[in-house]
């Protein structure tokens, strides 16, 4: 099933001790916010995409150029995880079909260990008003909570000495949850953050606010590194300021 999932690299290289961050829509598009904002900041080359029949068959245009709709860029920033020395990026555009989460997941997780890629790390949001596929333990009142789960003991570790406050109860849908299914069932170690949308639209358009949480986290996770979170916070504000 997950032989059906085509993942094109420019090169056959290992991609040994990458730590794989993946990031797929979800309320406020926080995962892709920050995403595009590692891309940048990081100067990350664009090195693969992935292909299937059951994505939606489109592309992105970026500059007159057409690039694919879910795509993988590389850089080399030291991570705060055992054996991760580099970043990988995989980053969607459109929704993916329910039934290609679970083939899809399948070959990330098979994919990223016959690459020898360190860790996985994947982005995701909810939001107490719209529905996302999560069932957060989150009866705080704090509208800004970041919370965590992993697929082995050792990746849980990571997260609490990372601060992460981890997810004690619940349910994980999608993408997010099946990865960590993937990952837990090969002993692969496998993180995921889920920020809760903070911003007026509650998860209903762009949330750079909460996007700007979630990188100062990843900050902490990729210390060679400073990533300014500051335009986003400025995009926030206008954003903030036209509603």
């Amino acid at each position: 099933m997950s032989s059906d999932v085509s993942i094109d690299l420019s090169d056959d290289s290992s991609r040994s001790g990458a730590l794989v961050v993946v990031c797929f829509p979800g309320p406020g598009f926080v995962a892709n916010i920050v995403a595009h904002h590692m891309i940048e900041s990081l100067d990350l080359e664009m090195v693969g995409s992935i292909r299937h029949p059951s994505l939606p068959q489109a592309c992105i245009v970026k500059n007159g150029l057409s690039m694919p709709t879910v795509r993988i860029y590389s850089g080399e920033p030291v991570c705060n995880h055992e054996s991760c020395d580099s970043v990988l990026v995989v980053v969607s555009e459109v929704q993916i079909p329910t039934d290609l989460i679970l083939p899809l997941s399948e070959r990330f997780v098979e994919w990223s260990m016959s690459k020898k890629a360190g860790a996985m790390l994947v982005l995701d949001s909810y939001s107490k008003t719209i529905e996302s596929g999560h069932t957060i333990d989150d009866d705080d009142d704090s509208n800004e909570t970041v919370k965590g789960a992993a697929s082995t003991e050792r990746a849980l570790t990571s997260l609490s000495d990372l601060g992460i406050d981890r997810m004690e109860q619940g349910a994980i849908g999608g993408l997010t949850g099946v990865i960590l299914n993937e990952a837990s069932r090969r002993g692969f170690d496998a993180m995921a953050l889920l920020a809760e949308c903070s911003g007026p639209m509650q998860g209903m358009g762009p949330d750079a606010r909460t996007a700007a949480r979630v990188l100062g986290r990843l900050d902490e996770l990729l210390p060679a590194i400073k990533l300014d979170s500051e335009p986003l916070l400025e995009e926030a504000r206008r954003i903030e300021g036209e509603i």
